[in-house]
Order: structure tokens, then C-alpha cells, then sequence
């Protein structure tokens, strides 16, 4: 029942995006989203009794039982300190055969940072990388928060360094704030109050289905077609509970599950750092403002919601 509520919604918002199909006379093309996490290996608040190594190998559990090919994780090394449990995580993440990337040292901020601070930050976090990855690719980096800067000389002088430096930029073009949901998940499971959790978890899908209904029309919006995809997610303990669910909604939406280089080789993805803009959100967020269209109608922000769950 809760999967067919999601899919009517997510059919629900793709109706809004009818007169652009109509207009461009495209066909919508087969769902493709190269899944990625990112704040390996900690992030969030723990429930009682989970530990960060149980978070990695059930949210990994859930993308191989789901048939996922690839999914990189991004790293904040500074993590590291949390000891031995956070280090497994990085390691059962590699034995799972799945890439990691660049999150920057201690998710340092470009947006609070100068371009000297921001650039040494990266250059941090590359010998986990090393040990972690060796001769494999892990030249690819994931803005915190999602920002690329303030301004079109701080990400020109940032993008000249990923350059330099070899790196890929890994965009984002669907994402759901899913890591809004580990705080309250922590704090009801500590009570035992399941009917919360019922409640989070109906939430989290709900955004999930508008989140990948919005992305599909913005990018009909934008190019008169559907792209490949790439959704950000946060590795925290509600993962371990709505990942398979989430996989479950995607798949029947006919979503293929592909490696991040071969969804970001769509010309979309190619850098701009020119193109105007404030520097925030996901890629296609920025370009519907860069281009000044009318953002599509989302949901309610659920934060003051949930900060007030099982409190």
C-alpha cells in the first residue's frame, strides 16, 4: 500500500511536466540514476545499540541485494578520529568492491572558506584515499553542502584546481535531504516509539518520490528530455531502515542503477563555472535559476517537523 501511494504521487508531479513534453515533443526515456553517499564514515546520531560498521554493512546489504553495480562514497577523513568502528567502515565499503571519493577533509564549507583554505582541505583528505583505493579512481569530488562557491571567481579558481589536480566534479540532480531523518530516527528509537518511526518513514518516501518526480521534470523543463541521474545519499541509521524501500520505489519507477561516470557523461554535467549563479544546490537547481524559470512547487520543508519528533 505504501508503494502505491508513492507512485501515484510521483505520477501526481510528473503531470506538471506534460505541457513541456508536449511542447518539445519528447518521450519520456528510461529512468537512469547512479547512486552515491556521501560522510563516510560517520555521520549523524546513533540509535541504541548500532554501531557505525553495522550502519555500512546493512546499507550495503541493501544495494547488493538491490542489484546496485557501483555506488561511490565520499569522504570526510577528519571522520577517521572516531576510531577503529569508523575505520571498518571504509574498509567493508572496498571489500564490497564500491569506489570512494573526495567530501573534503572535514566537510569544509567553500562557501565558509577562501579558495586556499577550501583547496588544502582536499588535498587533506587524499592520503585515506590513497590507502583506501590505491591504483583505483578516486578523483572525484562532492561539494559539501553542495556549494561551488559564492561567486564566479571563487568557482573558477577552484574548478582550475580540480583540474589540475585531475578531479571530477559529482553533481547532483536528485536529492531529498534524507539525512534530516537520522536525529529524530535516533531519539524514537532510544523511546521505543514505533508509531514515530511509522510516521518518519512514510515522510522520508514521500519526499523521496517528489524528489525523483521534480529532478525528471526539471530536466524536461531544462532540456526537453530526461537525463541520467544522480542521487545523494547520506550513510546515517535511517538508511539502514528505508534503503530498501527506497530501492524498492525506484525500481518500480524502471529505474536502471548505473556508475556515476557513465551518468555524468551526459553533456549536461560538463563545468560551467560561469554560469550565473549563487553557487547552491543541485545542479539543476542552479541552472533553472542561471536560466530564471520558475522552480517546480515542492512539498512543505518537513525540518521544523521533524526536529520537534520525539522530543
Amino acid at each position: 500500500m505504501r508503494l502505491k501511494r508513492m507512485l501515484a504521487l510521483a505520477a501526481s508531479l510528473m503531470l506538471t511536466a506534460a505541457p513541456v513534453l508536449a511542447r518539445e515533443g519528447a518521450q519520456q526515456a528510461p529512468l537512469q540514476v547512479a547512486l552515491t553517499m556521501d560522510d563516510l564514515p560517520v555521520h549523524g546520531p546513533l540509535p541504541p545499540g548500532l554501531t557505525r560498521a553495522e550502519v555500512a554493512r546493512r546499507v550495503l546489504a541493501a544495494f547488493k541485494s538491490a542489484g546496485v553495480p557501483e555506488v561511490y562514497g565520499f569522504v570526510n577523513a577528519k571522520g577517521l578520529e572516531e576510531g577503529d568502528d569508523a575505520a571498518q567502515v571504509l574498509t567493508l565499503w572496498r571489500q564490497a568492491g564500491y569506489p570512494l571519493g573526495n567530501h573534503v577533509y572535514a566537510h569544509d564549507d567553500l562557501h565558509g572558506h577562501d579558495v586556499a583554505a577550501f583547496t588544502a582541505a582536499v588535498t587533506a583528505d587524499e592520503a585515506t584515499l590513497k590507502h583506501y583505493m590505491g591504483d583505483a579512481d578516486w578523483r572525484w569530488l562532492r561539494f559539501p553542502y553542495l556549494h561551488i562557491g559564492e561567486t564566479p571567481e571563487k568557482r573558477q579558481a577552484v574548478a582550475a584546481f580540480l583540474k589540475s589536480h585531475g578531479y571530477r566534479v559529482a553533481e547532483v540532480t536528485l536529492s531529498f535531504n534524507d539525512y534530516l531523518y537520522n536525529p529524530p530516527y535516533a531519539r524514537c528509537m532510544a523511546k521505543g516509539d514505533q508509531a514515530a518511526v511509522a510516521q518518519l518513514r512514510q515522510n522520508y518516501l514521500d519526499r523521496a518520490a517528489e524528489s525523483l518526480a521534480i529532478g525528471r521534470q526539471q530536466a524536461q523543463a531544462l532540456y526537453g528530455r530526461d537525463v541520467p541521474h544522480v542521487m545523494l545519499l547520506h550513510i546515517g541509521a535511517f538508511e539502514t531502515v528505508m534503503l530498501p524501500e527506497l530501492l524498492s520505489l525506484m525500481k518500480a519507477q524502471g529505474a536502471n542503477f548505473v556508475p556515476l561516470a557513465q551518468a555524468e557523461a551526459d553533456p549536461i554535467y560538463a563545468p560551467n563555472p560561469d554560469a550565473p549563479s549563487d553557487g547552491t544546490g543541485s545542479l539543476l537547481d542552479r541552472e533553472m535559476a542561471s536560466r530564471h524559470l520558475t522552480p517546480p512547487t515542492h512539498s512543505p520543508d518537513p525540518s521544523p517537523w521533524l526536529d520537534t519528533v520525539c522530543r
